[in-house]
């Protein structure tokens, strides 16, 4: 227990009832300027990692290895998701404790930047699988250094009242990340090596000028503990009998994760084996559902941090989303035509973009220690939502094994039904999860 904290208080960045922690108003907020670079550096940094990994890293391990691809760009995907969830609290950690005249966020988002192109290069110009592996770990190393490094910028220097239209703005870069991606591939869609790097490109561009008009955070000179593994291994934990307010947050995200995960997935396999999609209109279909989907996630991104920031209520923005999460999951898993699973599809993404956008800005009011480890904890935040994609591809073969159905023309056999009302469950879940939290309404 720390003794700075009274028996049976509950601290949170919040509530006064942390003491001695560092204030989480971060002043009167970003210049208009600052903002816009703020929003499209997010934006292209989510880009310059999601477009790869869902488009372009598997026509590149096809090219490599044409007759085991769906086993290659597994292993690709699970070790990228594992360096993926190191690196975004350990350089997080790094970011927090560095003193540096040019500040402490911009030399994480320029060296994460350009590690992260290095690594896209060696995926790029990769004569073997193991090169490959090896180019997609420090991709997703330094682009989760970017990323620590920008998300701690919301804490940072965006007080409490701005949260949720910012933490909206924010929200929406990773909607939005794909569709930015596949505008960029269709410039030269003859081109891998182009796929491949010009989202890091954009992405290099959008970062430098933020860096330049960007009024960095310095370090408060306070003293900082010596770089140990017990110090590094922090990066890791934060104790959630001590700051049991975010631990249920970060469990909510995940469980939210968790359905988000099984629709970006499955959701093919799902329009072909129980809607009858045939699959040479599979991806004219799939282009229409995503343009929907993300389209209504980013409408609903706005417009509930708005709200959030005028009802000074947190919880039941969170709750209520993700339980209309479970209400799309509902109709879209029990849907036979595609009208209906379209509606569901639509629930869904108003429950994804209100989530998003209210969910950064609440874990933002509950950080332990306030700004004092802003970005550590922002990137254990991060990581809820990175999880999920180890864990989703491990339970759904199980759910889907039950009572499954035969297989379809491009789909392999399954209970897809089950399957995504076992999303349903999880966002659920994720609802009840907010119910402990104190520190916030």
């Amino acid at each position: 227990m720390d003794p700075a904290v009274p028996s049976g208080a509950v601290p949170s960045a919040a509530s006064p009832a942390a003491p001695g922690a560092p204030p989480t108003d971060a002043g009167p907020g970003l210049r208009p300027l600052a903002l816009v670079a703020f929003v499209l550096a997010n934006l292209c940094a989510w880009s310059a990692i999601l477009t790869p990994a869902a488009i372009t890293l598997a026509l590149r391990v096809r090219e490599i290895d044409p007759d085991g691809a769906s086993g290659s760009l597994s292993l690709v995907a699970a070790v990228g998701a594992v360096f993926g969830i190191i690196g975004n609290p350990l350089f997080g950690r790094l970011s927090d404790r560095t003193r540096s005249r040019f500040g402490m966020r911009r030399p994480w988002m320029l060296g994460g930047t350009a590690a992260g192109a290095v690594g896209l290069c060696l995926v790029a110009v990769a004569p073997s699988m193991p090169v490959l592996v090896v180019g997609w770990a420090v991709t997703q190393l330094g682009i989760q250094a970017l990323l620590a490094a920008i998300t701690a910028v919301l804490p940072d220097q965006v007080p409490p009242h701005q949260r949720g239209r910012i933490g909206g703005l924010v929200g929406m870069g990773q909607g939005a990340a794909t569709t930015l991606g596949t505008g960029l591939l269709t410039l030269n869609a003859g081109s891998l090596t182009w796929g491949l790097l010009a989202p890091v490109g954009l992405a290099a561009v959008a970062v430098g000028f933020l860096c330049l008009v960007l009024p960095d955070r310095v370090h408060d000179g306070r003293p900082r503990p010596p770089l140990s593994v017990r110090e590094i291994a922090s990066s890791f934990w934060s104790s959630p009998r001590r700051y049991p307010d975010f631990a249920w947050t970060w469990v909510s995200r995940l469980l939210v994760f968790m359905g988000i995960t099984i629709l970006i997935v499955y959701q093919t396999y799902f329009l072909l084996a129980r809607i009858g999609v045939p699959a040479a209109s599979i991806a004219a279909v799939m282009f229409g559902v995503l343009l929907l989907e993300n389209g209504v996630s980013i409408a609903a991104n706005l417009v509930s941090g708005y709200l959030y920031d005028r009802a000074g209520r947190r919880k039941v923005f969170v709750g209520a989303a993700a339980c209309l999460g479970a209400l799309g999951f509902a109709v879209a898993g029990l849907a036979q035509t595609l009208p209906v699973f379209l509606v569901g599809v639509t629930l869904l993404g108003a429950a994804k973009g209100v989530y998003v956008a209210v969910d950064l800005a609440m874990a933002t009011d509950l950080l332990p220690a306030g700004r004092a480890e802003a970005a550590k904890n922002m990137g254990l935040f991060t990581i809820a939502s990175l999880f999920p994609n180890l864990l989703a591809p491990m339970i759904a073969p199980l759910v889907l094994a039950i009572g499954a159905g035969p297989p379809a023309p491009g789909a392999p056999a399954g209970n897809y039904p089950l399957l995504f009302l076992t999303g349903g469950l999880f966002m659920l879940a994720g609802a009840l999860a907010v119910r402990p939290i104190r520190g916030v309404r």
